[in-house]
């Protein structure tokens, strides 16, 4: 299904378009539009109540660097060979001006497999709403989110996702104003327009259902590249029958394995001065052990290799980053690693590991 990708698949995809090689305006999509505006209009930088629009905030200074994860358990790898799987780092936080796509899309694919799930064996669609309070009124967030729970009693709407929307756009989407309202992914019968109106004064609007996976992953997308955001609120709220409480679904992995001998992999540096050539900086695959040394954990002050392309677009070069994350993968990840070869060299027979043991006679 389209949502599902990987993460890693998903942030290749994202996070190699660079925003200048965009096709000219009048044929972008609204997201494409939105994405671009997020970075280069100075009208972004706007608050209601707390909330803001994405990428406002400051970048790491790992953000958009690649790394070298790779396994080097070369005695169960064709050829005795070194696997290495280059990635691009992404800090994964809405407020970041280079990696909030990455954020988009991680939350885009979170929601679809939610709604995925749920529609399972279920004959009816889910439709995308918009509910707006009266203009020209005093709003603030406590508020709204109690208007908003009266309103979707009213309209009988019970299973929905909700994005919070403080801002809208003038035509090329640069320049935002305050104008708040929800966006609803709903699933059921929604309450006559006239009659919702005449009862709460807010106005509702139908945009039609979505019909297939990939329409609530574009939707859902699109939505988050102008929601609102603030520190400690989810930009996606699950209401009804999808809440975190009533539905659960099965996590993705965030540990990426050896697809040879499936121990967790390590993080690398690359050495420039091996006797080979050292790698593409996005490859993916088997090369030579020389090039790679790896990374140990000496304590809080341990920094992480993270790679770059030269200017001139010919080699990458190197820079020792702080990185918490990756810290915590070396120091969880080693004693697996420690284990797994320590068990393999006490073997006899190495070929008796993809063997099945006896247990029954016919």
């Amino acid at each position: 299904m389209y949502p599902a990708h990987s993460q890693t698949i998903l942030d290749s995809v994202i996070l190699k378009i660079p925003i200048s090689k965009i096709e000219p305006s009048e044929n972008k999509t609204a997201y494409q539009n939105y994405v671009q505006q997020a970075t280069s209009s100075k009208h972004w930088n706007i608050d209601f109540d707390g909330f803001g629009l994405v990428a406002q905030g400051r970048s790491y200074p790992y953000c958009k660097k690649w790394i070298s994860y790779g396994c080097d358990n070369i005695k169960e790898h064709p050829r005795n060979q070194h696997y290495a799987e280059h990635t691009l780092k992404t800090c994964k936080t809405s407020h970041c001006p280079l990696c909030f796509e990455s954020w988009i899309g991680r939350q885009a694919n979170r929601t679809a497999r939610r709604l995925q799930k749920f529609l399972k064996n279920r004959k009816f669609k889910f439709r995308h709403i918009v509910l707006s309070p009266p203009p020209n009124q005093n709003y603030d967030e406590h508020s709204l989110k109690k208007w908003l729970k009266t309103v979707m009693e009213v309209a009988n709407i019970q299973t929905a996702c909700v994005f919070f929307h403080p801002f809208r756009f003038n035509k090329d989407k640069s320049i935002p104003y305050e104008s708040p309202h929800f966006h609803l992914l709903a699933y059921g019968h929604i309450t006559n327009t006239t009659e919702f109106y005449n009862k709460t004064k807010w106005t509702i609007k139908n945009l039609g259902n979505l019909e297939t996976d990939k329409d609530i992953f574009t939707c859902t997308r699109y939505l988050l590249s102008h929601t609102g955001v603030k520190k400690g609120r989810s930009a996606v709220r699950y209401l009804g029958d999808i809440s975190y409480r009533k539905l659960k679904v099965e996590k993705d992995s965030v540990i990426p394995h050896c697809p040879y001998c499936e121990l967790p992999l390590r993080i690398f540096s690359i050495n420039f001065d091996s006797d080979h050539e050292p790698p593409p900086i996005d490859h993916v695959g088997l090369w030579e052990p020389s090039c790679f040394s790896p990374v140990f954990d000496n304590g809080n002050d341990t920094k992480i290799p993270f790679y770059q392309m030269n200017d001139d677009g010919k080699g990458y070069s190197e820079e020792l980053i702080y990185s918490f994350v990756e810290l915590m993968h070396i120091r969880l990840n080693s004693y697996k690693i420690v284990e797994h070869k320590y068990f393999y060299n006490q073997l006899k027979f190495k070929t008796a590991l993809g063997c099945h043991s006896i247990i029954s006679f016919c």
